[in-house]
């Protein structure tokens, strides 16, 4: 007996077939979550990176002028847009020299929604007269 119009395909090609989509499938969904969540960062990194910079900046200014008496906050938070921001601000002296003293500043910012968290690092120094 010979076959005459066999056209179609095996029940393993089309399995195999299906499994290569189902991966390729699951590979673009994950590059896609990916990248909306990178995207969700940098903007909320980009709409709040001049009250970072503005933060660090007077911070330095207060540890610059007062020294250790600076009455500097040291945490916080606050609701910008749809997400809720949440800051955290320490210093440390790292020299007990007589006459001046250099702080170092670190400012941890976090957000709801996200895991990741922004640090910005600065020093000052204090020079008493």
């Amino acid at each position: 007996m010979s076959r005459i119009g066999n056209n179609g395909f095996t029940l393993i090609e089309v399995m195999l077939t299906t499994a290569v989509l189902a991966l390729g499938s699951v590979l673009l969904y994950q590059a896609f979550f990916v990248c909306l969540d990178t995207f969700n960062y940098y903007s909320a990194y980009l709409s709040q990176a001049c009250w970072l910079n503005e933060k660090i900046w007077q911070s330095q200014e207060d540890l610059r002028l007062f020294g250790p008496s600076a009455g500097i906050e040291r945490a916080g938070g606050f609701a910008s847009g749809n997400r809720n921001f949440i800051w955290n601000l320490s210093y440390a002296s790292l020299d007990q020299s007589q006459k001046q003293r250099l702080y170092k500043i670190d400012l941890t910012f976090s957000w709801q929604g996200s895991k990741r968290s922004l640090t910005r690092n600065a020093y000052a120094v204090y020079q008493e007269e």
